[in-house]
C-alpha cells in the first residue's frame, strides 16, 4: 500500500478473506467453545488473529527500504565510442566476504544500487534488500519489512490450523453426548454451520499460504532472496554450470535464521526530509554530448570552440 503502483484490490481481497474466516470462526465456533468447553480457545485465537492482521498491515504500510534518488547524478561513463558506451554507466564490483558482487547503476533513480538492492517496476523505486513485489499486500518486500512479512505468513498458517482443528473437533463433539446430534442436524445449527463454513474456507486457503511459507523458510535458512533464487535458476537453465556461491550466507542455517529475523530494520530514507540545495559539483565531461554526436564528438567540438576563442582574443 505504501509503494504499490498497481490497484489495491488484491490487498482488499486478501484482507476480506482474513476478516471473513476469523469473523465466522469467532461468531460461531469460539462462542460454542466458550460456552461448552473452555474460553482458552477464544483467547489463543484472538491473539493469533491480532498478530496476523497487525503483521499484514505492518508489511503493507511500512517502508520496505526505498533508497533515495539522485545520489550519483554524474556517474563515470565510457568515453570511447563503442558498444560499451551505449550501455550507460559502468558497473561496480564490491567485495563481500570471500565473494565479489556486481552492482549496477539505476538510470531511473540515478544512483548506484547497493548489493541486494533492485529496482521495482511496480513501485518505481530502488529497494534495499528487495525480495519481491507482493500484490497481496500491495507493497514491495525488502529489508525493512521482510520480518513482518514472514511473521504474517507464519501467524496466518497457525491461525488457519487452529480454525481447522477447533471447527472439526466442534462438529465431532456435537454428534456426541450430551448433544447426540447426527452430522446433518449438527450442520443445521448456527454453531455447526459456522464451524463447517470456517473449516471449508480454511482448507481452501491454507495450501497456497503454507506453500509460500515453506518457500520463504527455505530462502531464509539459505539467506537468499527471491530475486537471487530466480537468477540462480536462470543461471543453471542457460547451461552455465552451477551458480556461484552465496557471499551473503553466514555459514549455517542457524546463523542465517538469526540474522534475517533479528537484524535491525535500518534507517528509513523516506523520513530523511530536508530543504533542497543546489548541487555545486562539476559535470562529468564524459556526459557532455552534442545534439547528434557521441561523447567524443562533444569533446572535439568543445576543443575547437576553445581554440577559436583564443584566436579571436
Amino acid at each position: 500500500m505504501l509503494t504499490g503502483g498497481d490497484a489495491p484490490w488484491a490487498f482488499v481481497a486478501s484482507l476480506a478473506v482474513v476478516l471473513g474466516i476469523t469473523g465466522v470462526w469467532f461468531g460461531t465456533t469460539c462462542v460454542w467453545w466458550w460456552k461448552h468447553e473452555s474460553p482458552a480457545v477464544a483467547a489463543v485465537g484472538a491473539y493469533m488473529c491480532l498478530l496476523t492482521i497487525s503483521s499484514m498491515f505492518a508489511t503493507a504500510f511500512r517502508d520496505p527500504g526505498i533508497l533515495p534518488r539522485n545520489l550519483d547524478p554524474d556517474p563515470p561513463c565510457p568515453t570511447a565510442v563503442s558498444t560499451e558506451s551505449l550501455r550507460g554507466p559502468l558497473p561496480r564490483d564490491i567485495k563481500v566476504r570471500r565473494g565479489v558482487v556486481r552492482t549496477k547503476y539505476c538510470q531511473t533513480c540515478r544512483t548506484y544500487r547497493p548489493p541486494r538492492a533492485s529496482h521495482c517496476k511496480m513501485c518505481d523505486n530502488c529497494v534495499d534488500g528487495c525480495d519481491h513485489h507482493c500484490q497481496w499486500v500491495n507493497n514491495c518486500i525488502g529489508r525493512r519489512n521482510y520480518t513482518t512479512f514472514f511473521t504474517f505468513l507464519f501467524s496466518a498458517v497457525l491461525t488457519l490450523v487452529l480454525v481447522i482443528c477447533t471447527s472439526a473437533i466442534q462438529l465431532y463433539l456435537l454428534t456426541r453426548a450430551p448433544f447426540h446430534l447426527n452430522f446433518r442436524h449438527a450442520l443445521q445449527t448456527t454453531e455447526g454451520a459456522g464451524g463447517a463454513a470456517a473449516f471449508v474456507m480454511s482448507i481452501l486457503v491454507i495450501w497456497p499460504v503454507m506453500a509460500l511459507l515453506l518457500y520463504h523458510t527455505r530462502l531464509l535458512l539459505l539467506n537468499v532472496t527471491t530475486i537471487e533464487q530466480i537468477r540462480n535458476q536462470a543461471h543453471k537453465s542457460l547451461g552455465q554450470g552451477p551458480a556461484p556461491p552465496n557471499p551473503f550466507s553466514h555459514g549455517s542455517w542457524k546463523r542465517n535464521l538469526v540474522y534475517v529475523l533479528c537484524r535491525p530494520a535500518g534507517f528509513s530514507w523516506i523520513e530523511a526530509a530536508a530543504m533542497a540545495t543546489e548541487d555545486g559539483r562539476d559535470v562529468n565531461p564524459g556526459l557532455l554530448r552534442d545534439a547528434e554526436g557521441s561523447a567524443e564528438d562533444g569533446w572535439l567540438g568543445a576543443a575547437e570552440e576553445g581554440r577559436a576563442g583564443r584566436k579571436g582574443e
